[in-house]
């Protein structure tokens, strides 16, 4: 199924890969009126590819700021961090699920957590081989079946998934309820240690970690879809301890208050809805 508006096309991957990646994606045209967007931490990994030459760059949460000219893998991450749009006009990207990335890329998840790594590093001269070739292709059609192509030979080596890590996932997909840790590693029939150690080799986060992010976006939804709601009620229905633990897990992972994030969340219409737990536009 292919997902189009005006700018944005989004296609699920070829049946083999559909465990691991959620979608490849394009832009093409991408011009709205604010010149900054946060990237929201989502507990997933996102390649995102230039297609016209441009440079991308990124300030974190501290200020840190970098750049590059060429494919670049965004680990999952704890922290929001800021993009510039003008770069985002003419883009192409892979979408994956929670713990989809390891068995592709057959990088330990943990080693690229809070970074963002050209894919170069990690593929060798191939990737700039095929960044080329989906910056020439003449079509849509054409570079999502050359992002299709690149990932179905990786399937072809494809590496393990521990079925522990596995299960827990799918146990956590399943439901929007909240899982303590102690459940998981319980349910793994691993020590606490061995699964915190496999779960960051694959999902790039400790459980812990993971789970906070997804409270996070889970009250990041709930926002959107009741402006009316009150600080509480939304610490409560996600699952947090009362307001003020809200107001500091909101702060930690976005870098804004709760009334500001709800504010951005609200305002973002430009986005296609699927990106909208994923960005926001701030300036």
């Amino acid at each position: 199924m292919t997902q189009v508006h005006s700018f944005y096309r989004a296609l699920a991957p070829p049946e083999p890969l559909r465990p691991f990646i959620q979608a490849f994606w394009l832009y093409d045209g991408y011009r709205p009126g604010h010149g900054l967007e946060r990237v929201l931490p989502t507990g997933t990994l996102e390649l995102v590819i230039p297609l016209a030459g441009q440079r991308l760059e990124w300030r974190e949460l501290d200020g840190e700021a970098g750049a590059c000219a060429e494919a670049l893998v965004s680990g999952p991450r704890r922290a929001a961090f800021d993009v510039p749009t003008a770069q985002q006009s003419m883009l192409a990207g892979v979408h994956f699920r929670a713990g989809g990335a390891w068995p592709l890329l057959g990088v330990p998840l943990d080693a690229l957590a809070g970074r963002h790594v050209e894919l170069s590093s990690l593929w060798g001269p191939v990737a700039t081989r095929w960044v080329a070739r989906l910056s020439e292709a003449s079509s849509d059609e054409e570079r999502f079946a050359l992002l299709g192509t690149a990932f179905l030979a990786r399937h072809a080596s494809l590496r393990a998934v521990h079925e522990a890590v596995w299960t827990a996932l799918g146990r956590l997909r399943a439901s929007t309820a909240d899982v303590p840790v102690s459940s998981l590693v319980a349910g793994s029939g691993l020590s606490h240690r061995r699964f915190i150690e496999l779960f960051r080799r694959e999902v790039g986060l400790t459980p812990r970690d993971f789970l906070r992010v997804r409270r996070f976006q889970q009250a990041l939804q709930r926002t959107r879809e009741d402006a009316t709601a009150s600080l509480t009620w939304l610490a409560h229905e996600a699952g947090y301890c009362d307001q003020s633990h809200w107001l500091l897990e909101c702060r930690k992972l976005s870098g804004l208050a709760p009334g500001a994030l709800s504010a951005a969340a609200r305002g973002a219409t430009a986005l296609p809805p699927e990106e909208r737990g994923q960005m926001l536009p701030i300036g």
